[in-house]
């Protein structure tokens, strides 16, 4: 017994190393990734809007990871919220491989003021780092858009961020920094270093969005002081941060157009007091990673990587130190892999009210899906924060406001790349938190939602009952529902609209069809939500203009009613219209159509093909002598193993029946003779309750919303300057590119002669598209 204990007690010892040994830096951080997460753009058509106007958009769904579009959830849930962020509407839109689109009317319970428009999915709750979509809209009125702005004090914010995160004293130091009014706008300066001697050490000059940076030595505790002009010749004075005595310092470098340079300095007093220390380089982006050791046997340490091996769009540069402590982080983008579409938009020709356009992409050589605003070329009303590419490259990565983030991916070329690097400098460190990365990686509590799920009980028959039947619904064809041992069941990924009825029989001993007592529950993460006032107080205000505009007359909104005029004459039969049908005979079920046929099995075979219908099975395309056709049921087609919905079906629940005897048709690969298409009834035949009726049918509580087609708001006039301003012209949500051909389409023709297009997609292999063009058409 004590031989067993020891043996026991050596082998916890030996495990206590391993029990105790910290978890890598490396190890940590792809925890922490595990989990995809996906991110959404909204492609508005505008952002200011007057009541009776449709906010219309296309939705992307994105995976930040593999940079394609996100197939993963189909459920995005997408709000309207005013300025103090409370949810006034929101609806449940489906997406198909990662796209989606709707509308939503500005109707009389629209005021003028702030809105926000926000999409999300359930996913997205699992995260820390919010990558919900949240775009500030106008709507205006007559009053609201010539009402005068009270003008403000100018106040300012200039900050220094050294590269890296601190100033390290007696080595070369980037220092960024940045100037933003209290407009949230960026101000153009410039500023000279002086020391504690008032001797000028250093200058600088900012770029018109108030951003730059400038080379520094400081020396050790001394404080150095800023003076910064702006353009009115108002003097700023700003202390720099006191430099560190010990640490390392970072200024990257991306002089090539294939090389980064990571320039590490260090001091004396830090090599003399730590001369073997080494250092851990991780290089990251949304769980993927590099790492590079880092060891100072002099002052400076240069270290050359080829953009290729790095990755495409923003790349996290973290330096950790003996102790697994980050002590200086950068943010780079890499253009490498980043491909332009290169849009080119055409006019073709005029046909009656419209203009016919054609748009292709010429670099990108996959598919491509886009989505199209267009615009007056003088239009105020398009002013959306990001475009999908600042979307989704940059908003991720960064923590703090940054002024209009898609300058930086207009037509980008060397100043635009110079730029959005000092961005990146000025930003410091990027928007995940180490301290949480090592704290608690994120679990998977919020499903990915791909439809509604529906789950119930048989309350009545109390027994026996082991199957269910699910009719057709307009999504989703009939099936059988297996029941546990309690007639219980579940069903998910249904996509039902707005007003759809779902309908359950369940069949007796005798293979008959009934009506169940049943209790259902519809299950979807929909909760009302708010946006929250520390989220408010970081959107800036966009500013309007406007003050020349006037609104009268811009929209009609009341119409004037006419006398009425009656048109009579003998009415036409309607005659029923399908291509693929050639003698088309149509049945309308009436009383006396019940009292001939009964039911449809006898219709149809009293009607030229001859049916069996025994020990609860109905026909099948198989056995019908005459033909095999193709048989609907509430426009879905029936497989086989679907037929029982027609079992015992009495005609009194069925309002119309096309049969068509003569068409040959090619339908999943065989020729088929015959088509049936049948019409259940909605409201009763009968005054009394129908006879026989076979199913539960309940109005989903949970549906989907569909987007409308577009259309041409009811303006007064397209000349007016107000339409010049803020009108729209037509709305494109899901366009098809490919490589070989032009898309074409048309826009309504309302006089303009330049129109703007605001165009936004993403490719099949995920580069991304925004693009603006201007084109005269008239």
């Amino acid at each position: 017994m004590k031989k067993k204990c020891f043996l026991l007690l050596l082998m916890i010892l030996s495990m206590i190393p391993l029990l105790c040994q910290e978890k890598t830096v490396e190890a940590v951080y792809t925890a922490y990734f595990e989990l995809p997460r996906e991110a959404l753009y909204l492609h508005l058509n505008k952002t200011t809007y007057f009541q009776g106007e449709e906010i219309w958009f296309t939705g992307y769904a994105y995976d930040q990871k593999n940079q394609l579009s996100s197939k993963a959830t189909t459920n995005i849930k997408v709000g309207i919220y005013d300025a103090k962020g409370n949810q006034v509407k929101k609806a449940l839109y489906a997406a198909e491989n990662g796209f989606t689109n709707g509308n939503f009317l500005i109707d009389s319970t629209f005021t003028a003021g702030t809105y926000y428009v926000k999409a999300g999915t359930n996913w997205m709750k699992n995260f820390k780092e919010n990558n919900a979509f949240v775009q500030k809209i106008e709507i205006v009125t007559d009053e609201s858009i010539n009402e005068k702005k009270v003008a403000k004090k100018a106040t300012y914010d200039f900050q220094f961020l050294p590269e890296g995160g601190h100033i390290l004293a007696n080595t070369n130091n980037n220092i960024g920094f940045k100037i933003i009014g209290n407009d949230g706008k960026g101000v153009k300066v410039s500023g000279i270093v002086f020391d504690e001697a008032k001797k000028q050490v250093a200058s600088f000059e900012s770029n018109t969005l108030g951003v730059g940076k400038f080379l520094f030595q400081p020396k050790k505790e001394i404080q150095y002081t800023a003076e910064i002009t702006l353009e009115n010749n108002t003097i700023i004075t700003k202390f720099l941060p006191l430099a560190k005595p010990k640490g390392i310092s970072l200024i990257l470098q991306s002089l090539t157009e294939n090389d980064v340079i990571l320039d590490f300095s260090t001091n004396e007093e830090t090599l003399k007091n730590t001369p073997n220390k080494t250092y851990k380089i991780l290089i990251h982006q949304h769980g993927k990673l590099k790492t590079i050791a880092l060891k100072f046997d002099e002052l400076q340490k240069a270290i050359r990587i080829k953009k290729e091996e790095l990755f495409k769009g923003i790349n996290t540069i973290t330096v950790f130190d003996n102790d697994q402590n980050p002590i200086l982080e950068r943010l780079f983008f890499n253009d490498v892999y980043i491909q332009k579409a290169n849009i080119r938009v055409s006019k073709l020709n005029k046909i009656q009210d419209s203009i016919l356009l054609s748009v292709q992409k010429l670099n990108l050589q996959k598919n491509a899906q886009i989505s199209i605003s267009v615009l007056p070329e003088a239009t105020e009303s398009y002013q959306p924060k990001h475009s999908i590419v600042s979307n989704f490259y940059l908003k991720p990565h960064l923590r703090g406001f940054v002024e209009n983030p898609q300058y930086y991916f207009q037509n980008m070329d060397r100043k635009k790349k110079y730029e959005l690097d000092i961005l990146l400098l000025t930003q410091g460190w990027s928007r995940y938190d180490w301290n949480a990365i090592f704290d608690t990686k994120p679990t998977a509590t919020h499903r990915f939602e791909n439809g509604i799920t529906i789950s119930g009980r048989v309350n009545r028959p109390k027994t026996n009952v082991k199957q269910l039947f699910f009719h057709t619904t307009v999504n989703h064809d009939a099936r059988f529902i297996n029941l546990d041992e309690n007639q219980k069941f579940e069903m998910s990924g249904l996509f039902l609209k707005e007003d759809e009825e779902v309908r359950f029989s369940y069949v007796n001993e005798k293979g008959e069809f009934k009506k169940p007592s049943m209790y259902l529950r519809f299950i979807l993460s929909d909760t009302k939500d708010k946006l929250s006032k520390r989220f408010l107080d970081t959107i800036r205000n966009i500013k309007t203009s406007a003050k020349q505009a006037s609104l009268k007359e811009f929209l009609y909104a009341n119409r004037e009613a006419l006398d009425t005029v009656v048109l009579t004459g003998k009415k036409k039969r309607k005659r029923y219209e399908d291509r693929f049908m050639k003698r088309p005979e149509v049945t309308e079920v009436t009383e006396e159509v019940v009292k001939e046929y009964d039911d449809i099995a006898n219709f149809i075979r009293l009607n030229g093909f001859y049916t069996v219908q025994e020990g609860g099975e109905v026909f099948d395309p198989s056995k019908l002598i005459g033909g095999n056709p193709v048989i609907f049921y509430n426009n879905q087609y029936l497989r086989k193993e679907n037929m029982v919905v027609l079992y015992n079906l009495k005609l009194e629940n069925i309002e119309r029946v096309i049969v068509d005897r003569y068409s040959d048709i090619l339908f999943n690969g065989e020729v088929r003779t015959g088509i049936i298409k049948i019409f259940t009834r909605d409201t009763p035949l009968f005054s009394r309750k129908l006879r026989n009726f076979v199913y539960l049918s309940t109005k989903t509580p949970k549906s989907f919303t569909e987007g409308k087609k577009y259309y041409t708001p009811n303006y007064a006039s397209f000349l007016s300057p107000t339409f010049q301003q803020y009108g729209a012209i037509s709305w494109l949500p899901n366009l098809e590119l490919n490589p070989e051909t032009a898309t074409t389409f048309k826009i309504y023709d309302t006089f303009t002669e330049n129109v703007t297009l605001f165009i936004e997609g993403i490719t099949e292999d995920g580069d991304l598209i925004s693009e603006r063009k201007t084109i005269q058409v008239r």
